[in-house]
């Protein structure tokens, strides 16, 4: 009978298990000083009916500021995967490889290119303060709450159908009782993260 040879534990830890989180330089403060910017600036656009919300989805100077900032972050981010993430694969082909992909997408998706980054930055966003509050409830409950209630959430939406994003926008911005639920509601949100910051231990 052959015996079989040992074989090494299968290490199963992941960019945010114990002593592992990614972005740990992070802290929740600063976490929710980013999310209140956010949420801040896009209610006072909301509520101003600021013509960039309809002008910078086509426009070529905000898909190009918006998609180099989702690739410098998304190469950052694949730069910062621990090892076991890359399942034995060289880093420097993968970060070239999808690196490429990303940059491709200026000649193959251009259409609506600035919404898809933006939802891109938005998701990255989440994983930042996610990881800034991992392990922190109570305290990082309202920012729980708004990565996964606004970010994550339309973050996919918009990156998967961009013209859904149009239509939101265009339906929010068409009537002045619209823009003021919603961009307050924006405004609160970020108050509230602002608030939240200055209270934690």
């Amino acid at each position: 009978m052959v015996r079989r040879p040992a074989t090494r534990p299968l290490n199963l830890r992941v960019a945010s298990g114990d002593g592992l989180v990614l972005m740990g330089l992070v802290t929740l403060a600063q976490a929710y000083y980013a999310l209140a910017a956010f949420l801040l600036l896009a209610g006072w656009l909301i509520v101003t009916d600021a013509p960039v919300l309809r002008s910078f989805r086509r426009s070529r100077l905000a898909t190009t500021l918006l998609t180099l900032a989702a690739i410098t972050w998304f190469g950052w981010w694949l730069m910062s995967l621990p090892e076991a993430d890359l399942a034995g694969l060289p880093r420097l082909p993968v970060v070239l490889g999808f690196l490429g992909a990303s940059f491709a997408t200026f000649f193959y998706m251009p259409d609506f290119l600035s919404v898809r980054s933006l939802a891109v930055l938005m998701l990255f966003l989440a994983r930042a303060t996610l990881d800034a509050g991992y392990r922190q409830l109570p305290y990082s409950l309202l920012d729980a709450s708004v990565s996964y209630g606004l970010l994550i959430l339309f973050g996919f939406w918009w990156a998967c159908s961009p013209p859904v994003f149009c239509r939101q926008c265009d339906w929010v911005l068409t009537t002045d009782a619209r823009r003021k639920l919603f961009g307050g509601l924006s405004l609160l949100l970020g108050l509230a993260c602002v608030v939240q910051a200055f209270l934690l231990p």
